[in-house]
This record gives C-alpha cells, structure tokens and sequence, in this order.
C-alpha cells in the first residue's frame, strides 16, 4: 500500500514539475517577444521619413541690386531700393578695399587718380562675378567719378552675362547727374535691355528712393518669393 502511495506522490510531483516548466518557458518566449517588439518599434521610429530633406533653392525670375560703394553712400541708396522692391543684394568689393589716402581726389598720386588715367584698368572684384543666371532685372548702383561708374563697376558689367536681362543704372553725387555713365555703360553690354537711370545726392533721401523704385513698377516681391521656393 505504501508502495502505490509513494507511486502515486511521484507520479503527482512530476505533473507539478512538469507545468511549472511550461509556465516559465512560456513567459520566456512572451518577454522575448515584447522585447523584440520594443526594438522593431524604436528602430521605425528613428528612421527618417521620406520628404525631410529640403530641396534645392531656385532664383529664377528674380531682381537684383549690385553695387559698389565706396564711403557708403550708395550703399544706403542700395539696401533702400532693395529693401522696397524685396529684391537680393550684391556688394561689389575690390580685392584690395580703398583706404582714405587712396580716395583722395586732391593728390594726383593717389589710386584713384592713377586708374582714372589709365582707361584699360580694371578694378579686381573680391570674389568674383556673381551668378546672374536667376535674375531677370539687375538695378546697378555706383559713386559718380568723373561723370563715370568706376572701373569695377565696369569690370562687372563686361564680364557678366547681362544679354536679355533688364539693367537700370542709379548713382551717387554731390552735383552731377548720372553724366555719361549710363551711355559707357549701354556699349559695354549692348545685348541688355537698358533703361533709364536715377542720380540721388549725396546724402540718403529714403522718400526719394523708395518712390523712384515704385516708378520703376517692378513687381518683384512676389517673383524673388517665388524663387526662393523649395524643390521637392
């Protein structure tokens, strides 16, 4: 009797065993799955999603401002213009930059009067000549000297691909109008669409800018916004 007893405790104790170890093999495979499942998760939800790369920025159909500047005055003729018409900006900036001494028009040693005598130079612009490819319309700006543009002035506009576009000189001065600056200027880039300048004093008459900029009847706010639109 004590034999099947015994029999029967073994038999028992091993069915118990028996489903513990099913039990725990069971919440083993469960924590492995969630686990699994937790770093598939994480792993999609570090990935970059399609579209986030920004695209290219175009500038087609643009204006632009150039110009050379060189005690500031038609500097501010320039940010003004662009700043009324949301046009883009670009600086003309001598490789070697003017000090006072070589401004200086009464010492006929001085730089300037040295290139004013020698009508082939050209002054080395700092950089380069800038892409014009997205631009339709360029307002050029420059000091009178002489009743001329200076030689960077005339540096970029020999060396530019102005064909087609729609340039309009402005410049800065004491007296003079814009002179015969505008005339040198049409037979250096013959293939432009040269319109009328505007001479402005010497000292900043925003009133006086912002309404010749609006005469122009450039409406390139919504054209320059345009251009600088993403491409997906």
């Amino acid at each position: 009797m004590k034999k099947v007893y015994c029999t029967l405790i073994a038999a028992v104790l091993s069915l118990s065993l028996a489903a513990c170890g099913q039990l725990a093999s069971s919440n083993q495979g469960q924590e492995s799955s969630s686990t699994g499942s937790s770093t598939s998760s994480s792993s999609a939800s570090s990935a970059p999603e399609q579209g986030e790369q920004p695209g290219e920025l175009e500038t087609a159909g643009g204006t632009l401002v150039v110009y050379f500047s060189a005690s500031g005055n038609t500097e501010a003729v320039a940010e003004t213009l662009a700043d009324t018409l949301g046009a883009d900006i670009f600086e003309l900036v001598p490789e070697q930059p003017y000090t006072d001494d070589d401004l200086n028009w009464n010492n006929p040693d001085s730089r300037v009067n040295a290139e004013h005598e020698d009508p082939s130079h050209r002054t080395t612009i700092a950089g380069g000549i800038p892409d014009l490819s997205g631009y339709d319309t360029v307002l050029l700006g420059y000091p009178l000297w002489w009743r001329e543009a200076p030689s960077i002035v005339w540096n970029f506009v020999e060396n530019s691909d102005l064909a087609g576009k729609t340039v309009i000189p402005f410049c800065t001065s004491m007296s003079d109008g814009i002179g015969s600056s505008g005339d040198t200027l049409v037979e250096m880039a013959p293939g432009a669409n040269w319109l009328k300048g505007q001479r402005f004093g010497e000292n900043l008459d925003s009133a006086a800018v912002t309404q010749w900029a609006e005469s122009l009847g450039l409406d390139t706010s919504a054209a320059n916004a345009a251009a600088q639109q993403p491409v997906t």
